[in-house]
């Protein structure tokens, strides 16, 4: 149910796209009102062994923008997704909190609610927050001991190619549906923003930038496309299903006049960093450059300037 009373079983109990969004708009993109979801367990549900609560949806997120505004007003400030059982008198508490949120489109949470449950108390869970989560599956599941029969196997790219593409089209929507791209449909290839100044890397192989987490990356601009390849593997043995799990380190840098210093690529973020708030000087001084100016010799030789997007608004 919902925090209106509503039952909203038939919303969350499978994936399929259909969302729940009883909470409303709120005054701000990503933030809404503080409501819940609650899910109540059989009665029978095994709380003697380990459990866990698996929610799929996805999040409107706030932006610069927003968030300066929050900042500067008398709004309530976002929260995330915190975790409420019976308290046993007739009342909830927060047995879980700062629990995050789904980041992005649409993930998974997985949130581990052993133990929560004293004999006598409702198995019953409320899942809190005021940011616009939309969820479209809730369910439960008990955590099975690890079996030993499992294997994972790291792999490398074997190729990584750099080059320009343009922009998918959104699948239609409304409000309360991710914009999930189109892949097979093209919307454009012309300049859409203003682009951060700078240097990016150039097209072609990049490979030797992707071997390691040693702040030495790939600077992609808009429109462009990185293709990876791996080498095929072998068939899992019998009985046994294969994951895949696409791991990636790096960061992303938007050109919102809120975002710090959103006109150019520089600074330049490493792993030592622990904020953004140095001044970009020249390229020259920027610390990556210094540590790494050969690649700035070899690949990052793609000057970005926001006068191609200038020149397509003139007349």
């Amino acid at each position: 149910t919902d925090d209106t009373g509503q039952d909203v079983t038939d919303i969350v109990k499978t994936r399929d796209g259909h969302y729940l969004a009883s909470f409303g708009f709120g005054q701000y993109q990503g933030v809404t009102r503080d409501h819940y979801v609650q899910v109540d367990l059989p009665a029978d549900a095994p709380t003697d062994r380990p459990l866990a609560l698996i929610a799929t949806g996805w999040l409107h997120p706030t932006d610069s923008n927003v968030n300066i505004a929050l900042s500067q007003g008398q709004h309530e400030p976002p929260r995330g997704l915190s975790l409420e059982v019976p308290n046993g008198k007739g009342g909830w508490r927060t047995a879980r909190p700062g629990l995050g949120f789904p980041e992005g489109k649409i993930k998974t949470v997985f949130l581990d609610i052993s133990g929560l449950f004293p004999p006598g108390i409702p198995h019953q869970i409320r899942l809190r927050t005021n940011l616009e989560i939309y969820w479209d599956s809730i369910v439960w599941a008990n955590i099975l001991p690890d079996t030993g029969m499992h294997m994972e196997t790291r792999l490398a790219p074997a190729s990584a190619d750099l080059h320009f593409r343009g922009w998918s089209e959104l699948k239609p929507s409304d409000a309360t549906q991710p914009d999930m791209p189109d892949y097979g449909r093209l919307s454009g290839t012309g300049p859409r923003w203003l682009d951060l100044e700078g240097y990016c890397t150039r097209f072609g192989d990049v490979l030797p930038l992707l071997t390691a987490i040693d702040d030495r990356y790939v600077i992609m601009n808009s429109g462009d496309e990185l293709s990876l390849r791996f080498k095929e593997q072998p068939a899992p043995p019998a009985g046994l299903i294969r994951d895949y799990v696409l791991i990636g380190d790096g960061w992303v840098k938007d050109g919102n006049f809120n975002t710090a210093f959103p006109t150019t690529i520089i600074p330049l973020p490493d792993h030592a960093m622990h904020d953004y708030v140095t001044p970009p000087t020249e390229l020259e001084n920027d610390p990556v450059y210094r540590r790494h100016a050969d690649d700035w010799r070899t690949y990052h030789t793609r000057y970005i300037h926001p006068g191609a997007f200038i020149d397509a608004l003139k007349p």
